[in-house]
C-alpha cells in the first residue's frame, strides 16, 4: 500500500518549474529542488522517480499552467488578431519577462533538438503555441499565407523571449510587436 502524498502536488511543481527556469536541468541540484520545493531528496524520489521525472512533471505544469492559460486568456475561443497580439505583449510580464524566463525557450536552448528530458516538453509546447498561432492566421487571413505568417510570428515570439533571457533591453518590443500585427491587418480581407 502506498502512502499518499502530503505536499501539494501544484505548489511543489511551480517551485521546481521556477528552480529550472532559472538555472537549467543541468544547473539544479536533487538539493536545489529539495531547497526550492520545501520536499527532502527522499519524497522527491518517491515522488517523482529522479530529478529527471521532476524536470517532466515540471515541464508539463508549465505548459499546462502558463502556455495553455496564457493561450486560453489571450486567443481564446475568440482566436482574432487582436488577442493574438495581446498574447505577444503578455511576453513582457511576468513571468516571462522576469530574469527566469520561459521555461520551453529556456528548455530549447539548454537541449536542442536532441533527445533528452525535455523532448517532450518541448514538442507539446512549441506544437500548442504552433498552433494557436495557426488558428488565428487561418481564420483571420487565410491559409495561402499561412505557412509563412505562423513561422514568422513564432520567430518574433520565441525572440523576445530569448532577448529577455539574455537580460537586453526590451523597451522597443511593444512597438515591434504593434508594428507586425498593423502588418498582418493589412492583410485582413
Amino acid at each position: 500500500m502506498t502512502r499518499p502524498r502530503s505536499f501539494d502536488e501544484a505548489a511543489v511543481l511551480h517551485d521546481a518549474m521556477d528552480a529550472f527556469r532559472r538555472s537549467g536541468f543541468a544547473g539544479v541540484s536533487i538539493k536545489d529542488l529539495g531547497n526550492a520545493t520545501g520536499l527532502t531528496s527522499g519524497s522527491i524520489y518517491n515522488a517523482f522517480g529522479d530529478k529527471e521525472g521532476l524536470y517532466r512533471a515540471a515541464f508539463g505544469y508549465y505548459v499546462d499552467a502558463v502556455i495553455r492559460r496564457r493561450i486560453e486568456t489571450y486567443v481564446g475561443e475568440a482566436n482574432d488578431l487582436d488577442g493574438l497580439e495581446q498574447l505577444f505583449l503578455s511576453l513582457l510580464c511576468a513571468p516571462e519577462s522576469d530574469e527566469n524566463g520561459c521555461l520551453l525557450t529556456n528548455a530549447a536552448v539548454e537541449f536542442g533538438a536532441r533527445p533528452s528530458v525535455a523532448s517532450e516538453g518541448l514538442a507539446e509546447g512549441f506544437a500548442m503555441l504552433e498552433a494557436a498561432i495557426r488558428r488565428v492566421v487561418e481564420r483571420q487571413i487565410g491559409g495561402g499565407q499561412a505557412d509563412l505568417l505562423v513561422v514568422r510570428l513564432l520567430l518574433l515570439y520565441q525572440g523576445i523571449l530569448v532577448l529577455i533571457r539574455a537580460g537586453q533591453n526590451v523597451s522597443a518590443c511593444p512597438a515591434v510587436i504593434r508594428s507586425e500585427f498593423e502588418q498582418l491587418r493589412k492583410l485582413l480581407p
